[in-house]
C-alpha cells in the first residue's frame, strides 16, 4: 500500500454513490475510520460537560436524557451570536463546487463527505427547527428531525474534517465550511462528545503547556544530548564563539 501512487490509491476507492438519498442511508461508524472517544479525565480538565468512559462502536453512549433540549438551545444561541451561522445554513445552492475539493471525500469516496453533505448534516436539523418551510413541508424542504442516530452521523464526519478550508476557497458563495464543522464539534462538546486526539492534547497544554506532556526531565535530557553532538563537530574555540553570540 506504501508503494502505491497518489493516482493508484484514488483509482481504488469506489465512488459510486449509495442507491438511496443521503439522508435515508444509514450510517455506519467502522472502525479505523474515527478516532478514540476522549478521555473522561481531559474532558473533566477543559471544564467541558459530561466527563464519562463511552465507546463510539456501542450502541449506549451514555447521554444525558435531556440531549436533544441541549443541542437544540446550543443550536439557538451560536444562531442568535454568529451572524455568518445564520448565513451559511440558508445560503447554500448545493451546486457541488466543493465536492471534490475535499482530500477527506477523495480518499474514502463517502458522500457525506462531500463539504456539501457535511454542512447539510446540520443544515437539515436546522431548517426542521428554526425554518417555516422546514417545519412544515419537513424532507420536501430539506428538513429532518435530530434523532440519536443523527447524533451519531455529526459526530463520525464532524470530525473527519480537518477544517482546513480548501472547500471554501472554491464556494462561489463564500460559504465557510469549517465554521459549519466548527459549530457542529461546539454543540457535540456540550454533550461531552470529543476525540482523544483532540482533548487530550488540549487539556497536557492546560496542565504542563506542552501538548505532547513532556516533562522537564527529558526534556533536559533532550538539550543534553543536542549539546554533547555539538561538541563532536566543533572545538572549543567554536563552541566558545558561538555561547558569546
Amino acid at each position: 500500500m506504501a508503494d502505491l501512487k497518489p493516482e493508484e490509491l484514488i483509482a481504488r476507492t469506489d465512488f459510486t454513490p449509495p442507491r438511496t438519498g443521503w439522508m435515508d442511508t444509514p450510517t455506519v461508524i467502522r472502525e479505523g475510520m474515527f478516532c478514540y472517544a476522549a478521555k473522561p479525565k481531559s474532558v473533566a480538565t477543559l471544564d467541558l460537560p459530561y466527563p464519562r468512559e463511552w465507546n463510539p462502536l456501542d450502541d449506549d453512549w451514555k447521554l444525558p436524557e435531556n440531549w436533544k433540549e441541549i443541542i437544540i438551545e446550543g443550536m439557538k444561541d451560536r444562531l442568535e451570536r454568529f451572524r455568518t451561522f445564520k448565513i451559511f445554513m440558508d445560503i447554500c445552492v448545493r451546486c457541488g463546487a466543493c465536492a471534490d475539493k475535499c482530500h477527506f471525500f477523495i480518499g474514502t469516496g463517502d458522500p457525506k463527505n462531500m463539504p456539501v453533505v457535511r454542512a447539510e448534516l446540520l443544515r437539515s436539523v436546522y431548517r426542521n427547527e428554526f425554518t417555516k418551510a422546514g417545519k412544515i413541508l419537513g424532507k420536501l424542504a430539506g428538513a429532518r428531525e435530530l434523532t440519536l442516530d443523527v447524533l451519531k452521523e455529526w459526530w463520525y464526519y464532524f470530525f473527519q474534517c480537518s477544517e482546513c478550508r480548501r472547500c471554501s476557497v472554491f464556494c462561489p458563495y463564500g460559504i465557510d465550511t469549517a465554521e459549519i464543522t466548527m459549530m457542529g464539534r461546539e454543540l457535540l462538546n456540550l454533550l461531552g462528545l470529543n476525540i482523544d486526539w483532540i482533548a487530550t492534547p488540549v487539556a497536557n497544554c492546560y496542565m504542563t503547556g506542552k501538548h505532547i506532556l513532556l516533562q522537564l526531565s527529558p526534556f533536559q535530557t533532550a538539550l543534553a544530548q543536542v549539546r554533547e553532538l555539538l561538541f563532536l563537530n566543533y572545538t572549543k574555540k567554536e563552541m566558545l564563539q558561538l555561547q558569546q553570540k
